[in-house]
């Protein structure tokens, strides 16, 4: 090829011509780049990103929200906080964050009574929550609390050998109510026979399992906070007291079926036991919606909703296996479907909801919500910790209270901040990493000094 001169100005037009194609394509990725930034997080349960749960929370928000961290420039973990915090406004631009130092701001410090370094104060709608440990599940929470409109008072019914929120046995309710606190709960306990009324602000009422009957004015009392639309959740053991409880059930239109829940595919996973009813598959509705484990009830008694007329929209939240049947005899040793003639097969509803509309006396309406459940230890102290036990029993709670977008909020742990190894695994480390390595090393510079050695 004959380069001439005019060959050489076309190379270098089109040389020129690349380059600025070249940077105007670079300005236009960095421009991009500052209008969609897109991560991907290769972590183990991507714990370098916000939960689901805390991204459908923020997403939520209606009106601004603020952040402030409180943190000086020397703090160890200050870019990991500010980090953390960059993610919840990523995923909603009406947070607003800054990242302040407190020797230069003094009058905000003495204003929200901040006094340890790394303190975050978060504001939303006129009302403040301050964090003193930041983390995912500290944040989500703040959050949560400051969206619930007003205060939400979770009310137990005492008096009759119920489960109670302030005692710590197995079978009561106070690591159930901790968790309910942390939510921006009140909770509080009610005797009817020292009140003999029903609080006004009772946003729901807990009837757990009563071991004693409960007196007929008592029942009135309940009765009639069901017909001022009420909401009502009731955990009922085969072993409670249902005297009484009759006229509630009747309200209701629904039936306890005798006896208790058997599933044998509890002894697939190590139960000692088959009175246990496992739930794996979820009926459709929304307190269950976003459970995605397995959630665990002892001894529970299937429910019937006798439906008479329209008065309640009735669905389904627990259902047992079709394996499943309700055992009206003796749970010791072998135990078989069948051998008792007033036994159930599975599947068996054990877990309801109900709700209607009514009307206010400004002639608005609302809706009313009641939630059935045919057992009373799955968030009891004892099994609250098992499978999705506290996931559902506060989608419960979220749900009755009307806060239906605060559903499921519960940020997961990361679960590879630990290393948990078995006898056999360290003894296998020790002889690799003590043994075998330095030995084959030791042996190789052994052979290389003797071949040396003969040259």
């Amino acid at each position: 090829m004959i380069i001439d001169a005019r060959t050489r100005w076309q190379i270098r037009l089109q040389s020129g011509l690349f380059i600025l194609l070249f940077l105007c394509a670079l300005g236009l990725l960095a421009w991009l780049s500052k209008l969609y930034s897109v991560s991907i997080d290769l972590t183990t349960n991507e714990r370098n990103s916000l939960s689901q749960e805390s991204i459908r929370l923020v997403k939520s928000l209606q009106e601004p929200l603020e952040i402030s961290l409180f943190i000086s420039p020397l703090h160890q973990n200050k870019t990991a906080l500010e980090h953390l915090l960059e993610r919840y406004q990523y995923h909603q631009p009406r947070i607003q964050f800054r990242s302040l130092n407190p020797d230069l701001t003094p009058d905000l410090l003495r204003q929200h009574d901040i006094r340890f370094d790394g303190e975050t104060i978060i504001e939303y709608r006129g009302r403040s929550e301050k964090i003193s440990q930041v983390t995912e599940s500290a944040v989500t929470n703040a959050i949560q609390r400051l969206m619930r409109q007003g205060e939400r008072w979770i009310v137990f019914l005492q008096g009759h050998g119920e489960r109670n929120p302030y005692r710590e046995a197995n079978h009561d309710y106070s690591l159930f109510a901790t968790q309910l606190a942390s939510k921006g709960f009140t909770v509080e306990n009610l005797n009817l026979t020292q009140s003999n009324s029903i609080p006004e602000n009772t946003n729901v009422l807990i009837i757990a399992s009563p071991l004693v009957p409960l007196l007929a004015g008592e029942i009135d009392l309940l009765l009639d906070y069901l017909e001022r639309g009420g909401n009502l959740l009731w955990f009922a053991d085969p072993e409670q007291a249902t005297e009484g409880l009759e006229r509630l059930a009747l309200k209701l239109a629904i039936d306890f079926l005798p006896g208790v829940i058997v599933d044998p595919n509890s002894q697939l996973l190590g139960l000692n036991r088959t009175d246990f009813a496992l739930v794996a598959e979820y009926p459709r509705h929304p307190i269950t919606q976003q459970i995605q484990s397995m959630s665990l009830f002892p001894q529970a008694q299937a429910i019937e909703y006798q439906q008479s007329d329209d008065t309640w929209e009735q669905r389904t939240i627990l259902r047992s296996g079709d394996t499943s049947w309700s055992e009206t005899g003796t749970r010791e040793g072998e135990v078989f479907n069948g051998d008792n003639p007033d036994e159930t097969s599975g599947p068996l509803d054990f877990g309801i909801s109900l709700s209607r509309s009514l009307q206010k006396d400004d002639g608005n309406l609302f809706e009313q919500r009641i939630a059935v459940i045919g057992d009373a230890d799955f968030v009891s102290n004892r099994y609250l910790g098992n499978g999705a036990n506290l996931e559902l029993g506060l989608n419960l709670i979220n749900w009755l209270g009307h806060d239906d977008n605060l559903i499921a909020i519960t940020p997961r742990p990361a679960p590879d901040t630990r290393l948990e190894l078995s006898q056999l695994e360290q003894i296998a480390i020790f002889l690799i990493f003590l043994l075998l390595i330095p030995l084959s090393l030791l042996s190789i510079g052994l052979r290389i000094w003797l071949r040396r050695r003969k040259l």
